[in-house]
């Protein structure tokens, strides 16, 4: 409790300070109220159980750093305090961290350390601030039947709580943070970016990895035909499971590393006037092994796992409308869905989607009350659309 009022008041104190010996620092604060249907969980509408009745709350606390070194080379930092999973604020971390070489007239930069993930839309907009919607896309936030420890686990998102079971994996890690070395090249300046990282695991894994044979490989390339439109192709391949006390007997049989997750993505922007529509689809493709029954599923009576392939895709469009007549506003909505196939392997005949399909519709109100402030009301609900997974979040941003 000590390091979250000492991160709050230091936050404060460096509001309006821009630069110290050189290192500049920012810092972003969101206060609201927010309040859930009778079964929220963190990792089906984003509100712990415990705290789905109105309450006020503090999404997310940040101090961020950046410190040029000489004229080539830069660090940055985010200290990030928040109530993901937990509903109360958790200590303050690293939640980015890295260091930069960008030589003035170059057109690329390289990035090692931790970074924003470069695969998805969303990810560059871990920011509420940076939001129309509180909420990320289901493919951000929603969590599936896919766990790092257990592969396939079809009870994976009904047990117990995040940051204290093993409660799966979301398509892509909603922090938006990977670990690895990042290209950032300017193909062409304002028209066509690439940004490839080697990371230590797939974008579903929130873990820093030290095996090599854990790493992955992620792009997203960026076309800006002109001012209206960005056009973006995301693609990543990589492992995402880690050994833990539950599979570790298995393991001379099965080395982890060998269960892949694979995304291949598109995502659209236009902007035209008072109007943004962005829309994005991710596919998602896993190789895992199945847990089920208290055990792992071995080909006969061999300690090796039975193989799977599972899949599923995301779809969100969202619809901004700035009104011309009341200056600093937006109402916003989204559709969103999360598609899930059939489950597939050699050994076993498919007969039905490895998770329940989800479909979420949201809206928002914002207006903006000064230049580093942003006042925001957003509701949603989601399958099976009786009230039980609904939310209700206003939200104050302040940026400093």
């Amino acid at each position: 409790m000590n390091k979250r009022i000492l991160l709050i008041a230091g936050l404060f104190t460096v509001f309006s300070i821009q630069s110290v010996a050189q290192i500049q620092f920012n810092g972003s604060i969101d206060v609201g109220l927010r309040s859930g249907g009778s079964n929220s969980s963190f990792v089906k509408n984003g509100i712990e159980s415990e705290f789905k009745y109105l309450h006020l709350d503090i999404p997310q606390v940040n101090l961020f750093l950046f410190a040029p070194i000489n004229d080539d080379f830069f660090a940055e930092a985010r200290l990030q305090s928040d109530t993901w999973g937990t509903g109360t604020l958790s200590d303050p971390r690293f939640t980015l961290a890295n260091i930069t070489w960008a030589k003035p007239g170059n057109s690329y930069a390289i990035s090692a350390g931790r970074f924003v993930n470069p695969v998805g839309f969303y990810s560059k907009r871990n920011l509420i601030q940076d939001r129309t919607i509180f909420e990320l896309p289901l493919s951000y936030s929603y969590f599936t039947n896919i766990s790092d420890q257990r592969g396939y686990w079809p009870l994976a998102g009904e047990q117990g709580a995040y940051t204290s079971s093993d409660v799966g994996l979301t398509t892509i890690y909603f922090g938006g943070y990977a670990t690895g070395v990042l290209l950032d090249w300017q193909i062409k300046p304002d028209r066509v970016r690439l940004e490839t990282a080697v990371t230590s695991a797939a974008p579903a894994s929130a873990e820093n990895y030290t095996n090599l044979a854990n790493a992955a490989i992620l792009t997203h390339l960026t076309l800006n035909p002109n001012i209206y439109w960005q056009l973006g192709v995301s693609g990543s391949y990589g492992s995402f499971m880690r050994q833990s006390n539950i599979n570790a007997f298995y393991r001379p049989y099965n080395p982890l590393e060998q269960y892949r997750q694979a995304i291949l993505g598109v995502d659209v922007k236009y902007a035209f006037g008072f109007w943004e529509i962005v829309s994005e689809a991710i596919y998602s493709n896993w190789t895992v092994p199945s847990y089920s029954g208290g055990g792992f599923q071995t080909v006969g009576l061999s300690d090796k796992f039975e193989e799977f392939s599972l899949s599923n895709l995301g779809i969100n469009v969202d619809l901004r409308f700035e009104p011309p007549f009341f200056t600093g506003s937006y109402i916003a909505a989204r559709f969103d869905h999360l598609n899930f196939m059939n489950e597939s392997s050699e050994n076993y005949l498919a007969t039905k989607d490895w998770d329940a399909d989800v479909t979420r519709i949201s809206a928002a109100l914002g207006y903006k009350l000064g230049r580093n402030i942003e006042a925001k009301i957003s509701v949603s609900d989601q399958s099976p659309f009786d009230y039980s997974l609904y939310t209700f979040r206003t939200t104050i941003s302040a940026f400093f």
